[in-house]
């Protein structure tokens, strides 16, 4: 039986200052630049910190433990804690995230790969941003296909699918337990290889999937829709 896991993480570099990245975490102004559409952030121990994402996406948290240019540890209403981190590095910084919880099984894995993802996405953001490029958020959750699924844990690399949803572009050519190797030819070894391809894709377009099946390799053709919508 796969083990229970209780945290997932993200890190990136980015070519900025452990105080540039700090501030970007903790002064509304510079963290709308990057991640939210309005937040309101009280930067103490025991501060409100409020997130509104957009997209209908909101955190609530307390921050819990802090340390300028170093590390903001916050609590959520549900008591799981949100931890970044930011590390010098060369002439620039390593910001991590860790998300702790409790998740075990396919569909709760798929779940933390999706949180994860999520704040992934932004991070990517951050990079760009404070990097002099441009903000990428127009990219994001552009399309889908109806997959859920999550990097899979033994085997062949690659995302495996937990759930079709019904009435859309996957619904009767992909099947739970396939295992995403490609998108486009682009090899995909985990859960965000494949949401960063296909969720960044323009709706109606072709995409073409490689997939393991039953020891078998496929090549499912299928046409994404607007994010979250069915096929008509």
């Amino acid at each position: 039986m796969e083990k229970v896991i209780d945290s997932v993480k993200r890190e990136i570099f980015v070519k900025a200052s452990p105080k540039k990245v700090w501030r970007a975490l903790t002064i509304p102004e510079e963290r709308n630049r990057w991640e939210t559409r309005h937040c309101g952030l009280d930067i103490r121990i025991g501060g409100s910190v409020r997130l509104d994402y957009g997209w209908g996406v909101n955190y609530v948290g307390t921050i819990i433990e802090l340390e300028e240019n170093r590390k903001l540890v916050l609590e959520g209403e549900d008591k799981e804690l949100t931890i970044w981190t930011i590390t010098p590095q060369d002439s620039g910084s390593v910001v991590g995230i860790e998300y702790t919880g409790m998740w075990s099984g396919d569909f709760e894995m798929m779940q933390a790969d999706n949180m994860a993802f999520g704040t992934y996405q932004f991070m990517r953001n951050l990079k760009s941003v404070y990097e002099g490029e441009e903000d990428l958020r127009s990219r994001f959750w552009r399309s889908w296909i109806g997959v859920l699924h999550r990097t899979n844990s033994s085997g062949i690399p690659g995302a495996k699918v937990v759930k079709v949803q019904p009435n859309t572009p996957a619904d009767g050519l992909v099947e739970v337990g396939d295992v995403i190797t490609h998108v486009n030819s682009l090899g995909t070894a985990s859960y965000d290889d494949v949401e960063i391809i296909v969720s960044e894709t323009e709706p109606n377009k072709k995409i073409l999937l490689t997939v393991m099946r039953d020891g078998r390799q496929l090549e499912l053709e299928l046409m994404t829709v607007p994010y979250g919508q069915t096929v008509q």
